[in-house]
């Protein structure tokens, strides 16, 4: 290494390990070494943009402007520099951009596209750029929204010379630097004035509407400060895989990665003047502002749609459950049913309620979440989402939320979604709509109730008064969660009468969802009690978990398989004395359940015994806590027959200290 390049600041001489692969695309290693040692010269010698100087003098930002014109020495370079680096990359929909004929210069047009790393913007512009005659012509004309930060380091700033940049301020920089705020404003509708009259120059405003960068390639809600951007503007969407790879969020090495742009067809959204609407282009699609609810989120919405149709399903994020899972074809919408096949009403809007609402909502039906809640209601209608318990995922169109009663009149299916400590407030006002549609019920939820039987069926039946043919219950090892993000789930079903039961299955199964009937199909209380009672030993779990690891220090993987069996065996003989089949408990909603409960990764029962034996209580209940709460009201705890339970049930219920109980659990366990 020179004595040059030995001076050289920490990115500079990570950044030299890049040689591997210039040579490996086919370059000289002297080759390899000019062309980094070029990159080097040039990051240093181009200055940060006038645009930069604002910040220091505030009172220039007429003077100085907001908007970076291309430098063409840093673009021929970067060009030369990326393209050993994407060479593995591939355009698809370069015949969209023929559509865009006559469109540039004559309306406005903005470019978007997800965000996954640094690299996103020169590699858009040099995919582009070499893609063809088109390609090159909408690259020439790119500027990208840039906020301060990219302009900081000599390793990013190189690139943002390839095109044109217009200077924005993020919200999180002007609350990072409130004494900057006032600039900052005025810097943004500096920057939004200039677009308008780059676009009427020929330009492409280009914007990443998710804001930042994806931590893991799924898509992210769209920020809703694009808005202005975009509305009423035509739109060419872009759909980046694989820039990440590239050069990954942490560090400098590059990879030679496997990617792709695909570019869709351009749409207008909103509508232009009535002047230019009576000369705009008939093959340009146009997304039209609702005729209700929120037009600025439907819009932003709808942008995403545009991105995400031409990613990988496993990319879709926020808006993964506005695609179908029940059909071969990958990226089609789910679609507000004309005829709906059924009208399902979900009682209690819970994490699994809203996570079996968009299994649902796969299939030609139309699926009402309804809870007392109005404000609630209200907002998660407008907002499409759950606001409480997954405000980060879409809803579908076919499903919608309700605090009026009157809604069940209509149902065709009942799920009841409602967790046990919430019966009384969801409950008290449908009592009797329940009991005049006799349409079927299934429960999806796990946990005891509180009343002297003590499962939510027989609640339903003997407190309700809802027919016993009616009910069903549906359970497995799953969580809601990834249920939302679309990972591979499953259920049985258990219902009084047996017809039940070939409808639920078909209701409930999909490309990523299967379902089927129980080892005994019908002994609801069986499936029922195993997933009622794996809550109450995943919070048992817990607090092993948590003392041991006090106690032993590391990984305790040994001792808590050593004790699982100990923990299933009197699982299933409470079972069987509360009246469950004890084969039932060998199938998905006792064994299966029961240890993704105890080891899986997100199990909230669990974690809530780990706080507890370190010293914390948690604030929010669980459905193990309180069915270790209402646990007596079902049996007579006895620390001989059950010594895991009454040990749970002391420390969590009667606040005893937990390391004198363990030690008497483990004398107790130790004599079983």
């Amino acid at each position: 290494m020179t004595e040059k390049e030995a001076t050289l600041g920490r990115w500079h001489k990570e950044f030299f390990e890049n040689i591997h692969l210039f040579v490996k695309s086919g370059l000289s290693e002297q080759e390899a070494k000019s062309i980094l040692e070029e990159f080097l010269v040039l990051s240093q010698a181009t200055p940060k943009p006038k645009v930069m100087e604002i910040f220091q003098e505030p009172e220039r930002l007429e003077e100085i402007g907001v908007y970076t014109d291309i430098r063409p020495e840093p673009r021929d370079f970067m060009l030369k520099f990326l393209d050993p680096i994407m060479k593995k990359f591939k355009v698809e929909g370069t015949e969209n951009l023929k559509l865009l004929d006559g469109i540039i210069g004559k309306y406005p047009v903005t470019l978007i596209s997800n965000h996954l790393s640094h690299l996103d913007a020169p590699a858009i512009f040099t995919l582009l750029y070499n893609s063809g005659p088109e390609g090159r012509k909408i690259a020439e004309s790119l500027v990208f929204i840039a906020g301060r930060l990219a302009f900081e380091p000599d390793f990013t700033r190189l690139g943002l010379y390839m095109f044109g940049t217009l200077l924005v301020c993020s919200k999180k920089d002007m609350a990072d630097n409130p004494s900057l705020s006032d600039v900052m404003t005025k810097i943004n509708m500096r920057a939004f004035r200039n677009s308008q009259k780059l676009q009427s120059d020929g330009k492409v405003i280009s914007i990443f509407p998710e804001g930042t960068r994806s931590r893991d390639g799924r898509l992210m809600p769209f920020v809703d400060t694009v808005y202005h951007y975009v509305a009423n503007k035509v739109i060419l969407p872009i759909s980046l895989e694989g820039t990440e790879k590239i050069l990954p969020i942490e560090g400098l090495l590059f990879n030679q990665a496997v990617g792709k742009l695909v570019i869709g067809k351009p749409v207008l959204v909103g509508e232009l003047t009535k002047r230019e609407m009576e000369t705009f282009p008939s093959h340009i699609e146009q997304i039209s502002f609702p005729g209700s609810g929120d037009k600025k989120q439907f819009i932003i919405d709808n942008l995403a749609l545009l991105v995400g149709s031409n990613l990988n399903k496993h990319k879709h994020g926020t808006y993964r459950n506005l695609y179908r899972g029940d059909v071969r074809e990958t990226n089609q919408l789910i679609s507000l049913p004309k005829k709906p096949d059924e009208h399902v009403v979900i009682i209690g809007s819970s994490n699994m309620s809203v996570a079996f609402a968009c299994i649902l909502a796969n299939k030609n039906v139309k699926v009402t979440i309804y809870h007392p809640d109005s404000e609630m209601v209200a907002r998660s209608n407008e907002e499409r989402r759950d606001i409480i318990h997954y405000p980060i995922y879409k809803l579908p169109p076919n499903i919608d939320f309700s605090d009026k009663p009157e809604i069940l009149e209509s149902a065709t299916l009942f799920v009841q979604g409602t967790n046990p400590w919430e019966f009384d407030a969801v409950y008290s006002k449908i009592r009797t709509y329940l009991q005049k549609n006799k349409s079927p019920m299934v429960n999806v939820i796990k946990g005891f109730t509180g009343s002297k039987k003590g499962l939510i069926l027989e609640d339903l039946n003997e407190l309700l008064l809802i027919e016993r043919d009616r009910l069903a219950v549906v359970s497995g090892a799953c969580y809601p969660d990834q249920i939302m993000e679309r990972k591979i789930s499953g259920f049985e079903i258990s219902a009084f009468e047996d017809s039940l039961i070939p409808k639920l299955k078909e209701l409930l199964t999909n490309n990523y969802v299967f379902t089927r009937p129980a080892i005994n199909s019908r002994d609801t209380k069986g499936v029922q009690l195993g997933g009622a009672l794996k809550t109450i030993y995943a919070l048992a779990m817990g607090l092993v978990e948590g003392y041991f690891k006090r106690e032993l220090g590391g990984n305790v993987d040994n001792t808590l398989f050593h004790l699982s069996n100990r923990f299933f065996n009197e699982m299933v003989s409470i079972g069987v004395l509360l009246g469950g089949d004890p084969t039932t408990f060998n199938g998905l909603s006792g064994m299966t359940d029961f240890m993704l409960a105890c080891f899986g990764s997100d199990t909230r029962d669990r974690k809530y015994g780990y706080d507890l034996a370190n010293g914390t209580r948690p604030e929010k209940i669980t459905n193990g806590f309180y069915g270790l709460k209402v646990l007596p009201n079902l049996i007579q705890l006895d620390e001989k027959r059950h010594p895991i339970v009454a040990s749970a049930y002391k420390t969590v219920i009667q606040n005893e200290d937990f390391d004198i109980v363990a030690e008497e659990l483990q004398k107790q366990l130790a004599r079983v």
